[in-house]
């Protein structure tokens, strides 16, 4: 049965769009989804350890760094600094998105939503991450990635 289903799907995208078409998207998907990884696995490595914490328990609570110098960028003019940091939103507000898409896509959904609001400022955005992080899947592959990457894990409240 699933081998009937899947013969007449093939058939029918190879007859509707050709096997150019096909082979382009499965590698335009192949190449996305790798960088997306890349991506995401390098903010998650650039967060301080203790970006999780709440502020009362943390004296240093970092955003995502850029570089050595802390995320302060003392080089740039204001109008570059501004434009970066509306590009950060923005990325920010992609991966939300791209995180909504993958709850019932294939991939890290939570993950990549987390990432997202860690990058857009609004009221309320700790206690969201909070519930986001009250799952211990999240909790575990955000430490995995770090771990892979020789950080030290996160530390949570």
């Amino acid at each position: 049965m699933i081998l009937e289903y899947y013969s007449r799907i093939s058939t029918y995208l190879t007859q509707t769009f050709g096997p150019n078409v096909i082979f382009f998207t499965v590698l335009i998907t192949s190449i996305t989804s790798v960088v997306y990884f890349i991506i995401v696995s390098y903010s998650i490595t650039q967060l301080d350890k203790q970006y999780f914490m709440s502020k009362k328990n943390s004296a240093d609570n970092l955003a995502i760094t850029v570089g050595n110098d802390g995320g302060n960028l003392p080089h740039l003019s204001r109008s570059v600094k501004y434009l970066l940091h509306i590009v950060k939103i923005l990325i920010g507000f992609c991966l939300v998105i791209l995180g909504i898409i993958m709850l019932v896509l294939p991939g890290q959904g939570l993950i990549t939503i987390l990432v997202g609001l860690s990058l857009i400022p609004f009221p309320g955005k700790r206690k969201l991450e909070q519930h986001i992080l009250a799952k211990q899947s999240v909790r575990s592959t955000l430490n995995w990635i770090r771990i892979k990457a020789k950080k030290d894990p996160f530390i949570f409240d």
